[in-house]
């Protein structure tokens, strides 16, 4: 019984993978463009190291960000209508 219960909670969690995937996706498209528009703001005076600490203080950022939205998406994959809050929810912020 309780494998069975664990065994649907993991196939309902399978039909909100695509959404997660599309968002992170997005943050991580949006975070590349501005990574780069910054890197270019700053000029050719950084040494690699300093543009690694900037890229990892955007990845940072973007996975602080994305956490409370992709746990409860990955939560409320068996109720559709808690997953369209939640990405009404994150549309409103």
């Amino acid at each position: 019984a309780e494998e069975q219960l664990a065994f649907e909670a993991w196939r309902d969690s399978l039909e909100t993978v695509p959404t997660i995937k599309a968002l992170r996706g997005k943050a991580e498209t949006i975070r590349a463009a501005e990574l780069e528009k910054t890197l270019n703001k700053l000029g050719d005076g950084l040494t690699n190291k300093q543009k690694k600490v900037i890229e990892e203080l955007s990845k940072g950022i973007v996975n602080k960000l994305l956490h409370g939205p992709m746990t409860a998406l990955r939560c409320d994959g068996a109720d559709p209508s808690a997953v369209v809050e939640t990405l009404a929810n994150m549309e409103a912020l």
